[in-house]
C-alpha cells in the first residue's frame, strides 16, 4: 500500500473526529482574517477621531487574538493526538518507523490546515463587510465603507497560521518520538484511576483552595479603598495577590475540593449507586486528577473573557449617562464670552436657553469630610475648589435648600465616592485670608452643575448666596479665581443642533478660552466641547474597544467551548463499552442520557459558574472606572455568553446520544 493511500484512508476514517476541529480552524482563520482586514483598512481606522489610537488598538487586539488561537490549536491537537494514540501504536507494531508516522501525520495536518485556512480566509473576506457594518453601528456612524481584498491581511494571516502549523507539527513529532509503544496504548486509559480515600493533607489542600478563592474575593472588594491601598505599589501588590490566590485556589478546588465532595456523595450512597451516579459521579471522580488543570484553565479563561467583555460593555453602555452627568449643557462658555455666539444663533433663528453661573475659586479643606481623615502631618488638605451660589445651582438642581453655614456638593462621581468617600453631616473648612469658617455638608449630588472640565473632575461646592457675595469681596479669592462665570446653552430644537455646533466652533475658536493667571501673569487655556461632540468622541473610542473585545470574547468562547467539547468526545469514545453493557442489560437511551446530562452539567456548568463568580468580583471591584451602570450591562453580557456557551453543551449531549444509539 502506498503511503499516500494510507494517509487518505486514515483521514477518511478520522473525519468524524476532525469535523469540529476543522470547523474551529476555519472559524479561527475567518475571524482572524476579518479582524486584520479591518485593521489594514484605512477608511475604517480614520472613522475615529484618533486614527493612531485605533491603529494601536487593532494591533494589540490582533496579538491577543493570536495568543487565544495558539492556545486553542495547541491544546486541541494534544487531545487529538491522545485520541489517536492506539492508531499510532498500531502503526509502530506493524513496523512503520516513527519518522514515517511523523511524516504521515505531517501530511494530514498540512492538508487539514491548508484547507481550513483557505476556506477561513474566503469566509472571512465575505464577513469582513458584515463586521465593518457592526463597527459602524457600534460607533454610531452612518457612512459607506468600501472593503477590498487586503493583500496585507492575507499575508499576515498566512504567516500566522503557517507559524501555528509549525508549532502543531513540532508538537506531533515530539509526541510520536518521545512516547513508547506501551504508553501509546495506555494513553486513553491514564485518566481512569482507582479512587483512593483522601488523606488529611489532600483534604487540607482542598480547604485551602476554597479559602484562597474567598480571600481573593475579599481582597477585590477592598482593592481601591484608600485606607487599605496607600500607594500604587501596594495596589499592584494586592492585584497580584488577588490574581494569584484565585488561580491557585481554583486549581486546588478542582483537584481536591471537588473530588472530596464527590467522594462524600458516593459514601453517602453506602455502596448503592444509581444509574445516574454511575454515569455522572463515578467518571468525574476517576478523571478529576487529569482534568483539574484543564478545567482550571477553562475557568480562568471564562472569567477573563467575561470580565473584559463586561467592563467594555459597561463603558459603552454608560457613555450617554456619563456625558449627561458631567456635561450638563449642549454648549458652554466662560467669562461672559458668548455674546458673538448668541448673536449668530439669533441671526440663524436657532432657539436656545441660557443658564448663567457666577464662579469662585476658594481654598477649602475637605479632609474632615472623609470617613477616616488623613493625619494633619501627612496631609496638605487645602485645595482650590470651585464654589457656586445656591440660586445659580437651583437652575439645574432645584431641590437644594441651604441654611447658614451649610453646603452641598455636586458632580460627585462614583470614582470619587470609591477613592474619596465623603460623609454627609461632617464639616469642611473654608479658608479666607487669615480666617476659617466651618461649612456643614448636608447633601451630595451626583449631577454636575457646571462642566466637569472646570473642576478637573472634582465636585463643586454650593453655598448660600449671602456667603458667596461675601467671598466675592475677598481680594485673595478674586486673585485666585481664573474663570469668573459659566454660561450653559441648551438648543431647544434638536434638529438645529448640528448647525448650532458649527456656529459655536466658529464664534469661540473651537471652544477655546483664555484667561490671565493673576498670581503669575501667565495665560491659561481652557477648551469646552459641545456635548454632542464629546458624546460622539467617547462613543467612537469606547465603541472601538467594545468591538475589539467582542472579537476577543468570541475567540475565548470558541477556545473554551471547543476544548470542552473535544474532551467530552474523547471521554464518550472511552465509555462506549460501558454504554454497550448498560444497553444489553436493558437500560434505554433516555435513562442513560439522564446520567449523561448530569455529567455535562458538571463539565460545562461548573467551570462556567465559577468563572462567572470570578468575573463578577473582578468587575465589581473596579467597574466605577469604566461607567455609571453595573447591573444591566453585566446581566446582558453574561446572559449572551451563557447562551452561546450552552451550544457546546448541547452539541456534546447530542454526540453522546448518537454513540448510545449506534451501540445496538
Amino acid at each position: 500500500m502506498k503511503l499516500s493511500t494510507l494517509v487518505i484512508r486514515s483521514m477518511r476514517k478520522n473525519i468524524k473526529h476532525y469535523y469540529l476541529y476543522f470547523f474551529a480552524l476555519i472559524f479561527s482563520a475567518g475571524l482572524y482574517f476579518s479582524f486584520v482586514t479591518l485593521q489594514h483598512n484605512g477608511a475604517i481606522v480614520k472613522l475615529t477621531h484618533s486614527s493612531m489610537k485605533a491603529e494601536a488598538a487593532f494591533r494589540v487586539g490582533s496579538i491577543l487574538l493570536l495568543i487565544i488561537v495558539f492556545f486553542f490549536v495547541f491544546y486541541a491537537n494534544q487531545l487529538f493526538l491522545k485520541r489517536r494514540s492506539k492508531e499510532i501504536g498500531l502503526y509502530q507494531m506493524i513496523g512503520i518507523p516513527k519518522s514515517t508516522i511523523s511524516y504521515m501525520l505531517t501530511i494530514e495536518n498540512i492538508i487539514l490546515w491548508v484547507g481550513a485556512t483557505l476556506i477561513g480566509i474566503l469566509i472571512g473576506f465575505f464577513f469582513s463587510r458584515f463586521f465593518a457594518l457592526i463597527f459602524l453601528k457600534v460607533i454610531d456612524t452612518k457612512r459607506e465603507v468600501s472593503l477590498d481584498f487586503s493583500t496585507e491581511a492575507l499575508f499576515q494571516t498566512l504567516m500566522v497560521f503557517a507559524g501555528l502549523l509549525i508549532v502543531v507539527l513540532l508538537q506531533t513529532m515530539w509526541v510520536v518520538h518521545r512516547t513508547s509503544l506501551l504508553d501509546l496504548f495506555k494513553a486513553t486509559s491514564k485518566a481512569e484511576q482507582k479512587m483512593k480515600k483522601m488523606n488529611p493533607f489532600q483534604l487540607l489542600l482542598g480547604v485551602i483552595g476554597i479559602g484562597l478563592i474567598i480571600y481573593g474575593y475579599y481582597l477585590s472588594t477592598i482593592l481601591f479603598e484608600m485606607d487599605k491601598t496607600a500607594s500604587i505599589n501596594e495596589l499592584y501588590k494586592r492585584m497580584g495577590m488577588v490574581l494569584g490566590s484565585v488561580i491557585i485556589g481554583t486549581f486546588l478546588m478542582f483537584r481536591y475540593s471537588i473530588a472530596f465532595i464527590m467522594n462524600m456523595i458516593r459514601m453517602s450512597r453506602k455502596g448503592h449507586l444509581s444509574l445516574n451516579d454511575v454515569l455522572s459521579i463515578t467518571p468525574i471522580m476517576h478523571r478529576m486528577k487529569s482534568n483539574a488543570l484543564s478545567l482550571s484553565i477553562i475557568t480562568i479563561m471564562t472569567a477573563l473573557a467575561l470580565a473584559i467583555l463586561s467592563l467594555s460593555y459597561i463603558s459603552y453602555y454608560s457613555v450617554e449617562a456619563r456625558t449627561e452627568q458631567f456635561t450638563p449643557y449642549d454648549m458652554s462658555v466662560v467669562n461672559n464670552e458668548g455674546k458673538a455666539f448668541e448673536k449668530a444663533l439669533q441671526k440663524e433663528n436657532i432657539e436656545f436657553k441660557t443658564n448663567h453661573y457666577e464662579l469662585l475659586n476658594a481654598q477649602i479643606d475637605l479632609n474632615p469630610l472623609l470617613k477616616e481623615p488623613v493625619p494633619a502631618n501627612q496631609n496638605n488638605s487645602k485645595m482650590d475648589t470651585m464654589v457656586i451660589k445656591e440660586s445659580d445651582a437651583k437652575q439645574l438642581i432645584p431641590n437644594i435648600h441651604l441654611n447658614k453655614n451649610e453646603a452641598v456638593m455636586s458632580g460627585y462621581s462614583d470614582i470619587m465616592k470609591k477613592f474619596i468617600p465623603f460623609e454627609v453631616g461632617k464639616k469642611m473648612i473654608l479658608h479666607t485670608d487669615h480666617s476659617k469658617q466651618d461649612l456643614t455638608l448636608v447633601d451630595i449630588e451626583k449631577q454636575a452643575s457646571i462642566d466637569s472640565i472646570l473642576t478637573f473632575g472634582a465636585p463643586a461646592v454650593i453655598i448660600q448666596d449671602e456667603l458667596f457675595k461675601q467671598l466675592q469681596k475677598n481680594k485673595a479669592i478674586q486673585k485666585n479665581t481664573l474663570w469668573t462665570s459659566y454660561t450653559g446653552y441648551t438648543i431647544t430644537n434638536s434638529k438645529q443642533m448640528e448647525k448650532a455646533i458649527s456656529i459655536f466652533k466658529k464664534t469661540t475658536n473651537d471652544g477655546i478660552f483664555k484667561a490671565s493667571v493673576k498670581k503669575k501673569g501667565d495665560r491659561e487655556t481652557l477648551q469646552l466641547e459641545a456635548k454632542e461632540e464629546s458624546y460622539k468622541m467617547q462613543l467612537e473610542s469606547l465603541g472601538l474597544m467594545i468591538f475589539i473585545t467582542g472579537f476577543l470574547g468570541m475567540a475565548f468562547l470558541l477556545a473554551t467551548g471547543s476544548i470542552l467539547y473535544f474532551k467530552q468526545m474523547t471521554e464518550a469514545e472511552e465509555e462506549r463499552g460501558s454504554f454497550m453493557t448498560l444497553r444489553k442489560i436493558g437500560f434505554s437511551t433516555d435513562e442513560i442520557m439522564k446520567g449523561i446530562h448530569r455529567k455535562q452539567l458538571f463539565s460545562f456548568g461548573l467551570p462556567l459558574l465559577i468563572g462567572i463568580c470570578h468575573s463578577y468580583f473582578a468587575v465589581k471591584s473596579g467597574w466605577m472606572f469604566f461607567g455609571t451602570e453595573l447591573v444591566v450591562p453585566l446581566l446582558i453580557t453574561m446572559g449572551i455568553y451563557i447562551l452561546l456557551y450552552s451550544v457546546f453543551a448541547i452539541l456534546t449531549s447530542n454526540y453522546y446520544k448518537k454513540i448510545i444509539k449506534e451501540i445496538l
